[in-house]
């Protein structure tokens, strides 16, 4: 069996040399390990994938439908390719070739303590996620620590086996050169980067609604968050004839804002909190994923409302709806004038303050009319007759 290792690119992948192995391993995309080597990090993704005789591989065929009575000597060769190295994760995928057709995956990495302890939790929220949905998000295989040892010291990776979403981007805001105006930049390294049309950045940022208010608890009130654009959280297939979002990472499912009993009075403000910490957040993005704070227009706002109450009609289907009829929140919400919507956002404040003094300033900046726009969403918003 031959091992392949390459460096992902918008241009085509990046063939590594000896001497490219040899550099050191980014922590982070500006921080070099004291001593891995990229050599090491590959040698890890290869361990990992030579586990026990192959088991991790035929557990992850398995679960995928193909063939799981496979030996290593059924593959001719593995293709590992680093495909993104983040601020907590790094990411690869590892195709399989030699089973008639290539195979892919994913590999997400952790090193650090605090990474992999994060990593660890997000395994098990996922797998959380996939009983109330798997359609949304990655099927997860498996998790396994690999230990790296050189002659300058050891270190344990992380890595967790999962979907490899053939297709699916990553997207951020952008500012088109020609017009000049705020839109969504699809980061399609197959096709090339492109700008989606105004109708697809809507039906996406729906999208992202939906989910969220899908796999929102309102007996719990347990929640993906944090979540952010900027972070890469959501991710595209933007193709002529439809659009599909999956949500590929979720750090913590817990309550945003906590309350003493889960009365139905507790359900309902819980779930007006919710609607409008959506409305503001799935504005926020990284202008070019890596810029300052970003902020898409009202367009936003009028996804976020429809993908929400789409999203809240949903759970009636599994009785996973219990604040009452989705007609009479929509009423609550337009019963709210500007002022009252403003002055809600209170105790929402106080969480933006502590995650990110950037984010916090922009959002101080813009709520006055953020607060006017969804209100008069809201009033302008009707239900779909099913």
């Amino acid at each position: 069996m031959h091992f392949h290792f390459l460096l992902s690119d918008p241009h085509g992948d990046i063939e590594l040399s000896a001497e490219d192995l040899n550099q050191p391993f980014l922590i982070s995309p500006a921080e070099p390990h004291p001593f891995l080597t990229l050599a090491d990090y590959f040698g890890a993704l290869q361990s990992f994938v030579l586990q026990a005789d192959g088991d991790v591989l035929r557990t992850a065929l398995k679960k995928q439908g193909l063939q799981a009575e496979i030996s290593l000597s059924d593959i001719s060769g593995v293709i590992i390719r680093s495909e993104k190295h983040g601020a907590f994760y790094h990411i690869a995928s590892v195709e399989i070739v030699g089973l008639g057709e290539n195979v892919k995956f994913a590999l997400t990495t952790a090193l650090s303590e605090s990474a992999r302890t994060s990593l660890g939790e997000e395994y098990v929220i996922l797998q959380q996620l996939s009983e109330i949905a798997p359609d949304f998000i990655p099927k997860i295989y498996c998790k396994e620590s690999v230990k790296c040892k050189t002659d300058s010291g050891s270190e344990e990776f992380l890595i967790v086996l999962g979907e490899w979403l053939d297709g699916y981007h990553e997207w951020h805001a952008s500012d088109d050169p020609e017009s000049g105006d705020r839109i969504i930049h699809l980061w399609d390294y197959a096709n090339g980067y492109r700008f989606l049309s105004d109708e697809e950045s809507y039906e996406m940022l729906s999208q992202v609604a939906y989910i969220l208010t899908y796999y929102y608890d309102q007996i719990s009130f347990c929640q993906i968050y944090p979540w952010h654009h900027g972070a890469g959280d959501f991710v595209v297939k933007a193709e002529p004839e439809a659009l599909s979002v999956k949500l590929i990472t979720a750090r913590q499912y817990e309550p945003l804002v906590q309350f003493d009993l889960a009365e139905e009075a507790d359900r309902l403000v819980a779930a007006i909190h919710f609607l409008l910490n959506l409305g503001l957040r799935i504005r926020l993005d990284r202008l070019d994923g890596v810029g300052g704070p970003a902020w898409f227009g009202a367009f936003a706002v009028h996804a976020a409302v429809a993908g929400f109450f789409t999203g809240l009609a949903a759970t009636q289907k599994n009785d996973r709806l219990t604040i009452g009829p989705v007609a009479e929140f929509l009423e609550i919400m337009q019963s709210f004038d500007t002022r009252e919507i403003y002055d809600m956002y209170e105790s929402l404040l106080e969480i933006y303050a502590e995650e990110d003094q950037d984010d916090f300033r922009l959002i101080q900046e813009k709520l006055t009319d953020h607060a006017a726009e969804l209100h008069e969403t809201l009033q302008g918003f009707s239900l779909k007759k099913s």
